[in-house]
């Protein structure tokens, strides 16, 4: 039996990157491949299921790395004699993260040099934005492609107390934003727009955002800002949440808004459009591809323009009602069975000369 493993320097169920690895393992065992999956970090959930990298088979078919990061496990794979295919998801620029926390910066830093290192090596690379694919194009790789990150848009049903809790006593624009507190998704500036809207539109605004904590630094520096706009009592920090929890803020808030700096794809905007959240998104990297037709696009993120934008949604029905419509048609496009296909289409040929 023809195989094909993955390499991933960390594996969780509750990371993106984790659940795609996790959900190619189906789509390449539906092919009839054997595969497993090699990390050096595993999720105490996961150890039956995944095994430590030192036991991968020297004589595996193919080897496929899951690139979002610096690590060991790139030079293992490397270092293989099977057909090496990267699927690469985007890495931070240092710039973005080196003031805010060292080991972080190594690591992306680390990663930026192996990604550059192996374009000679790999024979076959899939990225997930043609922003990702881009990168790899300039570096030399000799063949890309890009597929979309497998994932899916939840079925999951509302959590009833959340929802109640965030329906009631609502006062003003409710705002969400989704991802893990960062420098690159620009928190600093949400706080901004949000209490900009406060001011400049007289809007009773609220910022909801969900997310882990990424850097301590950047972190502080968030809740300082928080404090010193005198919008403590307009921003909630919901931290980590379940599904169905996250579904209830994709059902109780008025507007999707991400600012980020950089993004190699961005899952939450899709989520926000699949359940009917108008989305508002500043124009930066993979997030105009994300979005694309599919929301309200800015092509610059000063709070006054923001602002401006979060109000015209929250308070032209008509707009609102169109962006829905179009937001539900763009998540349309990332049916995790369409997805899946394509991946299938893609290892069919990539594996016809084994």
């Amino acid at each position: 039996m023809t195989s094909v493993h993955q390499l991933v320097p960390t594996i969780s169920p509750r990371d993106a990157v984790g659940n795609h690895t996790l959900a190619l393992q189906g789509v390449l065992r539906g092919l009839g491949f054997e595969s497993e999956i090699f990390s050096m970090f595993r999720h105490p959930d996961l150890m039956t299921k995944t095994h430590y990298v030192d036991q991968l088979p020297p004589n595996a078919d193919a080897v496929i790395y899951q690139l979002s990061i610096g690590s060991p496990v790139a030079d293992r794979w490397a270092r293989h004699p099977g057909k090496k295919i990267a699927n690469y998801h985007n890495i931070t620029p240092i710039s973005l993260v080196g003031k805010w926390d060292g080991l972080l910066a190594a690591e992306v830093q680390l990663g930026r040099d192996q990604m550059a290192r192996y374009a000679n090596v790999c024979d076959h690379a899939i990225c997930d934005s043609d922003f990702n694919k881009a990168e790899l194009d300039a570096l030399g790789y000799p063949s890309t492609e890009t597929v979309p990150v497998l994932f899916d848009i939840s079925s999951a049903k509302a959590d009833k107390g959340t929802l109640t809790r965030l329906l009631r006593n609502r006062r003003g624009t409710q705002v969400l934003f989704v991802g893990r507190i960062a420098p690159n998704k620009a928190h600093h500036d949400l706080v901004a727009a949000v209490r900009t809207l406060r001011d400049a539109h007289g809007d009773e605004a609220h910022l909801h955002i969900v997310g882990t904590d990424g850097p301590p630094g950047y972190r502080r520096v968030v809740d300082t800002i928080v404090s010193h706009a005198g919008m403590r009592g307009h921003v909630t920090f919901h931290g980590s949440i379940t599904q169905e929890e996250l579904v209830a803020h994709y059902q109780a808030a008025d507007v999707f808004c991400c600012l980020s700096d950089h993004e190699g794809f961005c899952v939450p905007v899709i989520e926000a459009m699949h359940h009917g959240l108008p989305v508002v998104a500043y124009e930066c990297t993979a997030v105009g591809e994300t979005v694309s037709g599919g929301g309200l696009l800015l092509p610059e993120k000063n709070s006054l323009l923001v602002a401006a934008a979060l109000h015209r949604v929250s308070t032209d029905a008509q707009l609102a009602g169109r962006l829905q419509e179009a937001g539900r048609r763009r998540a349309a496009d990332f049916n995790r069975t369409v997805t899946e296909s394509r991946f299938r289409d893609s290892f069919s040929v990539l594996m016809e000369s084994q």
